[in-house]
């Protein structure tokens, strides 16, 4: 039997996400933490323990102001299995700095950043200039979760696997926000007028993140040249009032993302994340040979499925070839062990 430690860990972003990550990895098989930073008043310097209610004791672990300090503890001992599981932000021009912070001090990285997912579609010198600096540092680097990183592209392009030929593949994804977290519930506008989210809409304040990256990626598995990618996005209104939000207000959204090659549309993402859905669930269908029609009742949960991949994640990354990686350069399928 193998006991060569999987990872040493680092966690940096301790928002709703990175707690429920902390609570994951910390006793876990084959794991040391190495620590944690968040710079919010509230949770610097505080036991990263109590910040995730875990019980039965053990040793502290101070969540550090910055990352840089947290980094700096461990940079005597550095290792090449240490990994920073970096929960802070969707946009990579936001989060490639502290990327690059963490790659620098010689860590690998898995981020929950939707970009990051496949950050050539909209950043592609900036995944450019990062891909080299973290090929420089002999690591490697990616961004997933549950969507982009699994039911919109990875978990399609596995069903895809059974086919001998693909004509068009189409995954429809329902989430009732009113289950969800409340950063959620806002990220859908859910509650605002019309005019409201179409204003956050422009200011690229409300919406999913990451549908046309996952569009990419299906496209890239699928082998299908990407002459196109277009993506819209719509309010969903309420006919009546539902859960508290008044009739002719906002209940969330309805964002879709299609790939067009040679005029017709190859792969199609359909996203509606709102208050009060009739249900929810998440499909994948797929015209081909043989045609695929797969539904999951109820759909993935958002938050824990989340966490599940970033978590999941880890022994592949420390073991990746350097580079920013995607779900579809790596193999990603199996489970970190178990308490």
């Amino acid at each position: 039997m193998n006991e060569k430690p999987i990872a040493r860990v680092a966690l940096v972003g301790l928002g709703p996400i990175g707690v429920e990550v902390a609570r994951a990895v910390i006793g876990r098989p084959g794991l040391e933490i190495l620590g944690a930073a968040d710079p919010a008043p509230d949770k610097a310097g505080k036991d990263l323990r109590e910040l995730a209610r875990l019980e039965g004791g053990g040793a502290p672990f101070p969540i550090a102001a910055s990352a840089r300090e947290l980094y700096e503890k461990s940079s005597s001992t550095r290792a090449k299995r240490d990994v920073v599981l970096l929960c802070t932000g969707s946009r990579l021009e936001s989060v490639a700095p502290q990327i690059e912070e963490a790659v620098s001090a010689g860590f690998h990285v898995v981020s929950t950043c939707e970009e990051l997912s496949f950050p050539d579609l909209r950043n592609a010198a900036l995944a450019r200039s990062l891909d080299a600096k973290v090929k420089a540092h002999g690591v490697a680097v990616l961004g997933t979760g549950v969507n982009p990183g699994l039911v919109m592209d990875r978990l399609a392009l596995a069903a895809a696997g059974a086919c001998v030929r693909v004509e068009k593949l189409k995954v429809i994804r329902v989430v009732d926000a009113a289950k969800r977290r409340g950063p959620l519930r806002a990220k859908v506008g859910a509650g605002l007028s019309k005019e409201e989210f179409e204003s956050g809409v422009a200011a690229r304040k409300l919406g999913h993140v990451g549908l046309s990256e996952s569009a990419a990626m299906i496209a890239l598995g699928l082998g299908v040249p990407a002459d196109e990618i277009s993506e819209t996005i719509e309010p969903v209104l309420a006919a009546r009032e539902t859960d508290g939000i008044a009739a002719g207000r906002v209940l969330g959204l309805h964002q879709i993302a299609r790939v067009r090659a040679g005029g017709e549309i190859k792969v199609e993402l359909d996203l509606t994340m709102a208050v009060g859905v009739p249900e929810a669930f998440d499909s994948i269908e797929i015209q081909g040979d043989p045609p695929v029609d797969l539904k999951v009742s109820g759909g993935f949960h958002g938050d824990r499925a989340t966490v599940g991949c970033v978590v999941n994640a880890i022994p592949f990354i420390v073991d990746a070839p350097p580079g920013v990686q995607t779900v579809v350069t790596l193999p990603l399928f199996g489970l970190l062990p178990q308490r």
